[in-house]
């Protein structure tokens, strides 16, 4: 008998496996039913809601990968452009540089010139006085000297000669 008691106890009752059995096929339909459609729905709204979550920041990861790209160009264009403007300011301040060079220049020289002529002209000046005076000295002088002994053709002739003199020296 104990082998019967020991060989019962292993092998279940058939009867009670089968309704153990349908009481699990039972459970899994209720549990199916009840419990998996809607957490399924759930999670597969989820799912979508994440999905779409990732869709829109893979779309705002590309516009912003795109107004980066248009930003550095824009500052490669802008840096282009400060580049030319900088090489015009250049160029134009070179130029103004050249021209204001070159009237200093002119108006040094026309300063230079005038003052020549000016020298000349007092030169010219202080010539044509000094001759004037000298032929008013040597006239005065030779008449104090020449006064009664030579006649008056004399005397102009020796001034002019005196004159011619002093010029010539």
């Amino acid at each position: 008998m104990q082998i019967v008691d020991i060989l019962s106890q292993l092998v279940p009752n058939v009867w009670t496996a089968i309704t153990q059995l349908c009481a699990t096929a039972v459970l899994f339909f209720l549990m199916y039913k009840l419990a998996w459609k809607p957490v399924k729905k759930i999670l597969d709204e989820r799912s979508a809601y994440e999905q779409a979550k990732l869709t829109e920041a893979e779309k705002l990861i590309e516009e912003n990968e795109r107004l980066n790209t248009e930003a550095k160009q824009a500052i490669l264009d802008a840096n282009k452009t400060a580049e030319v403007i900088l090489k015009e300011a250049r160029e134009e301040g070179n130029l103004l540089k050249e021209q204001l060079t070159d009237e200093g220049q002119k108006e040094a020289k026309l300063l230079l010139e005038n003052a020549r002529k000016d020298m000349e002209l007092q030169h010219d000046k202080m010539m044509k006085q000094m001759h004037e005076e000298i032929v008013d000295v040597t006239i005065s002088a030779a008449e104090k000297v020449l006064q009664e002994k030579l006649d008056a053709s004399n005397e102009q002739e020796s001034i002019r000669s005196f004159i011619k003199e002093v010029i010539d020296s």
